[in-house]
C-alpha cells in the first residue's frame, strides 16, 4: 500500500549519567541524546550530523525515540550524549547495543 513502512517498531528508552537537558542549553557537563542506529559515530570534537533513519538528534531533552520500518536483521544503536551545540561530550558519555529484528 503507498505510504504504508514495512519493518519493525523498534522503542528507546534512554537513561544517562549526565544530566539531560534541551539543544541550545549550554549549562556545563550536560547535554542531550543521539541515537546512531546501524551509523558509524561522528569524530570527536565535531557536531553530531542528522541523517533520516539513521541519525536521530533528541534535542527536546526527551529519553523515549521509535524507530520506524526497522528491517528484518541485526542492527546495532550507538546512544550518544552531545552538549547543546551537538558536540559529544568529553569524556565520552555513550552506548552501543546490538539487536534482531525477527
Amino acid at each position: 500500500m503507498p505510504g504504508t513502512q514495512s519493518g519493525a517498531r523498534v522503542t528507546v528508552q534512554l537513561s544517562s549519567t549526565v544530566q539531560i537537558l534541551p539543544a541550545g542549553d549550554l549549562t556545563a557537563g550536560t547535554g542531550h541524546h543521539h541515537l546512531f542506529l546501524d551509523a558509524e559515530l561522528s569524530p570527536a570534537g565535531v557536531p553530531v550530523p542528522t541523517v533520516p533513519g539513521s541519525i536521530v538528534h533528541m534535542g527536546d531533552a526527551s529519553s523515549l525515540y521509535v524507530f520506524e520500518g526497522v528491517a528484518p536483521g541485526q542492527h546495532r544503536l550507538i546512544a550518544v550524549v552531545a552538549d547543546g551545540v551537538h558536540v559529544p561530550l568529553q569524556p565520552w558519555v555513550v552506548d552501543t547495543v546490538t539487536f534482531t529484528v525477527n
